[in-house]
């Protein structure tokens, strides 16, 4: 019975290893359009995207060390596991906001509307979507 109680602790502690490790990438995008993450505007370019900066928290910051950005997310289940790591953007006009950040995996990062975005979605109704894939940093 201890034995067993043992077993299943381990088991439990390595699963839960395996999640924070999913969970806890950088990935690497080119974004070929200016935009916005919270209250930060972010130009066009490469960025690296680290969900390992704190817990809740998502860095944002270009390759060419200019640009940065840190913002409070939650945790989002995908209905399949994403081969690939993903960005996705809601776009009102010319206008793009981050809103999810996605390691390969079924676990990913969601940030909520800022005050700008939602300006913008009253006014320009229905936000169209924009995917760019992501590579995994090493």
């Amino acid at each position: 019975m201890k034995t067993r109680l043992i077993c299943s602790l381990a088991a439990a502690l390595l699963a839960a290893a395996g999640l924070y490790a999913q969970s806890s990438q950088t990935l690497v995008a080119n974004v070929p359009f200016g935009f916005h993450v919270g209250s930060v505007a972010l130009p066009a370019g490469e960025y690296s995207v680290d969900m390992r900066a704190a817990p809740g928290f998502v860095r944002l910051a270009s390759a060419d060390h200019k640009s940065m950005a840190i913002i409070g997310t939650f945790a989002t289940q995908a209905p399949e596991y994403n081969e690939q790591g993903k960005l996705i953007f809601n776009r009102y006009g010319d206008n793009y906001f981050l809103s999810q950040v996605w390691p390969p995996g079924v676990t990913g990062r969601g940030i909520a509307k800022s005050n700008r975005e939602k300006e913008m979605a009253s006014n320009a109704g229905q936000a169209g979507r924009a995917t760019l894939l992501a590579k995994t940093a090493k």
